[in-house]
């Protein structure tokens, strides 16, 4: 599969969408960022359509089944970056543990070296 917006070389900056979600980095690599901006316009405005027509019970059992599946995938999209977020400030929190540790030990061996 041909990505819409398929490049040789990848910045920095996508480098860095991508660690932070790599499910948004695709998506906007797919189909692009103005289309993306299209069809969350077109998910907004559903609900305001939906409201203006009259609701039959049949379709009133789909909208809710569908409500709640994208209710289902949000929640598990903010659970997914909260976790993500989670791994990301631990990592932060180990690598400073570690130059930390580094730099005392340093100090420490110069300091038993001049004694």
């Amino acid at each position: 599969m041909k990505l819409k917006w398929d490049r040789t070389t990848i910045s920095a900056s996508e480098v860095n969408r991508y660690t932070y979600c790599p499910y948004q980095w695709y998506y906007e690599r797919y189909y692009g960022r103005s289309k993306l901006f299209e069809m969350s316009k077109t998910k907004k405005a559903e609900p305001k359509m939906k409201q203006q027509q009259p609701t039959k019970k049949a379709s009133t059992k789909k909208t809710m089944s569908a409500a709640k599946t994208r209710e289902s995938h949000f929640a598990r999209g903010r659970a997914y970056h909260a976790q993500e977020y989670q791994n990301y400030r631990r990592q932060q929190k180990i690598f400073m543990a570690c130059v930390i540790g580094t730099v005392i030990l340093v100090i420490i061996c110069l300091f038993i070296f001049l004694i």
